[in-house]
């Protein structure tokens, strides 16, 4: 009796998988262009190949399961994604013996750069970190048996979750990299610190050393003496497994992760003696595109 009521609700209503599309777009559009219309059509194809059901809506339905949002005159409901839990980042050599020992085809990637994200809550810059990091951290070799070159770890709280809006501004990353590339973790410093005791170069995106550091020298020349900052064009080139490390958009780096680092990386800005020009003047997203770009240029 419940799963006949389920039947006749209207598929709006129904807890399940639905592909909505607006009704002035069945069967094509006239008014769309060639490109946009076999577009349309592979939307429609790729539902009929995993058996998802369509349903012909009005804009208004649309705009009530979007939020409000642009949707374009299509709107999937589908089931939350869970970033896996990490707490120890496996080095390239793990991956080495593993293929070696067991020729294991299914075994996730083990990338040789991780973007690690400090609290990064806002949505939309999630997103745009996760599109850069795949832009640049993917390669399209055939030939290369590890396609990622870049693996990503999130903070379990007090971090944008994964949602319609990271979805939207990632262009569709989110869901390509969520099986075996980004992972979440609950205890970030105490991941790095592990990291570290392994070999992992650290690098933390800072416009200053953290006041933490300085705080253990008597003088803001003695920390400087001890402490690695160093100016973008000047980073040494990555020479074995390396983490990038991004603090949240309003408090930059928190002390226990920024205590976990080995060095530290900023991106000066363009007017001679402005002390203000470093990373805090960028948006978040932005440094880390910078900054993944310089990371990875360099690989192989």
């Amino acid at each position: 009796h419940h799963e006949q009521q389920q039947r006749d609700r209207k598929p709006e209503a129904q807890y399940s998988p639905w592909l909505f599309v607006q009704e002035s777009k069945q069967g094509g559009s006239t008014s769309r262009s060639g490109a946009k219309t076999r577009q349309a059509q592979q939307v429609l194809e790729l539902a009929a190949e995993r058996g998802l059901p369509v349903a012909y809506v009005d804009k208004g339905v649309l705009n009530t399961l979007s939020g409000n949002r642009p949707h374009q005159g299509y709107v999937l409901r589908c089931g939350k994604l869970q970033f896996e839990s990490l707490a120890k980042l496996p080095l390239p050599t793990d991956q080495d013996d593993k293929e070696t020992n067991d020729n294991d085809d299914e075994s996730p990637p083990v990338p040789n750069v991780w973007l690690a994200l400090d609290e990064v809550v806002d949505p939309q810059n999630l997103g745009a970190l996760l599109r850069s990091a795949y832009f640049l951290g993917h390669s399209n070799d055939n030939d290369n048996k590890n396609p990622w070159r870049m693996g990503v770890l999130v903070c379990s709280k007090n971090s944008a979750p994964p949602s319609p809006v990271v979805s939207a501004s990632s262009a569709g990353a989110l869901e390509l990299m969520s099986n075996g590339i980004i992972y979440s973790t609950n205890n970030l410093p105490r991941t790095l610190a592990t990291a570290e005791q392994e070999g992992f170069r650290i690098i933390g995106a800072s416009s200053s050393i953290p006041r933490e550091l300085l705080l253990q020298y008597d003088s803001e020349e003695e920390a400087s003496e001890h402490v690695k900052l160093h100016d973008l064009h000047e980073l040494p080139p990555m020479e074995g497994p390396t983490i990038l490390v991004l603090g949240s958009e309003g408090h930059g780096l928190r002390n226990l992760v920024a205590r976990s680092c080995t060095e530290f990386v900023r991106i000066s800005g363009g007017g001679e003696g402005d002390d203000q020009a470093g990373v805090d003047s960028l948006n978040v997203s932005v440094t880390g595109g910078i900054l993944m770009w310089q990371l990875l240029r360099g690989m192989k």
